[in-house]
């Protein structure tokens, strides 16, 4: 079994999505959180937490952040294990962004996606960016040299975060 720090038990879609409520009602009933603006941000699998949250929960945040996300678990596996693309309808754990994503409707999403990854392919991102049809901003922004995890790494991720919590969620100028 896998152990993830001092947890018990194992990881699973609905856990995680209980896990993501719990924190959420965690910030906002916390006396200093609960006033500060909130940010949804995930990566790979997290983005997919992510969208689930945000699209259970959209007025109770300010944006939303995925960085290299796939559409789902049953699409993903016939890229990252081609002999298995027939056994598709064995996952249990399916992780549909495609769908979840079009329950959110206002809040401004920043998708950044790096053109090398190799696990998720970036298809995945841009059709995640496609079917999205929410009435907020949408940035797309992509990283020619990223690979699935560092992008962080990559010049202008930072500024690219920056530069949308700046325009959509502060709204400086």
């Amino acid at each position: 079994m896998v152990k993830y720090g001092l947890s018990e038990g194992k990881p699973t879609e609905k856990g995680l999505k209980i896990d993501a409520q719990t924190v959420l009602a965690y910030i906002k009933q916390h006396p200093i959180l609960k006033h500060t603006k909130l940010i949804a941000y995930g990566q790979s699998l997290g983005g997919s937490v992510a969208i689930s949250l945000v699209s259970r929960n959209e007025e109770q945040f300010d944006a939303l952040i995925i960085e290299n996300t796939f559409l789902s678990v049953p699409l993903l596996v016939p890229h990252i294990f081609p002999a298995l693309r027939h056994l598709v309808y064995l996952v249990h754990q399916t992780w549909k962004s495609y769908k979840t994503i079009k329950y959110v409707h206002h809040v401004p999403i920043l998708f950044l996606s790096s053109l090398k990854d190799e696990l998720v392919p970036p298809g995945h991102m841009a059709k995640l960016y496609n079917i999205c049809q929410t009435s907020g901003v949408k940035v797309w922004r992509d990283f020619e040299n990223g690979t699935h995890n560092d992008t962080c790494m990559q010049n202008g991720f930072f500024e690219a975060i920056a530069e949308f919590v700046r325009d959509n969620v502060w709204n400086l100028d």
